[in-house]
């Protein structure tokens, strides 16, 4: 069985999806075998906070998915690379990635990546908390304290899939030694 990892942006303060990015792994080799990166059309303006943060613009989601159009192709994906139901994530707080965009399609019926996340984030602050008593850490910091660098543009949703990956692998094998 394989994993996929899930993030988002979203607009503010709507909260609404504007940029999904996955990524499907082998999770002992941590083999890449797909990824997904894909606009979603809020039908609204970005706010400039969000366009300076992430350099997402209103061109960029003027011709994305609906939110609907962007949950199949996460059903799909997950569904071709043999994925474990509940995704990766970096962060669940109040509302996870996963539930985000679930809540959003106002679809009826089970959510195939079900109410449940692997949080990396807070796999990496119990580490630190029982290591130290430290905890806060963005995913780029994170990444740089574990020695595996940060990859590419951070508030990129596939980059930061991507990178919420390395960091797990990362940890389960140190995990594993």
């Amino acid at each position: 069985m394989n994993v996929m990892t899930i993030d988002i942006e979203m607009n503010q303060p709507s909260r609404k999806v504007i940029q999904v990015g996955a990524c499907a792994h082998e999770p002992k080799t941590g083999l890449l075998l797909g990824k997904l990166d894909m606009f979603v059309n809020p039908n609204e303006k970005i706010e400039p906070f969000i366009t300076q943060l992430t350099g997402i613009r209103d061109q960029d989601v003027a011709n994305g998915l609906t939110i609907i159009q962007a949950y199949e192709e996460l059903r799909v994906f997950s569904k071709k690379h043999k994925c474990f139901k509940n995704p990766l994530v970096w962060g669940s707080g109040v509302r996870n990635d996963s539930q985000a965009i679930w809540e959003e399609t106002k679809l009826d019926g089970e959510n195939f990546m079900g109410f449940r996340v692997l949080d990396v984030k807070t796999i990496y602050q119990s580490i630190k908390l029982y290591q130290n008593g430290s905890h806060g850490s963005s995913l780029q910091e994170t990444c740089e304290k574990l020695g595996i660098g940060f990859e590419g543009s951070a508030h990129s949703a596939l980059v930061d899939a991507i990178n919420t990956f390395r960091v797990w692998h990362c940890l389960m094998g140190k995990f594993n030694e």
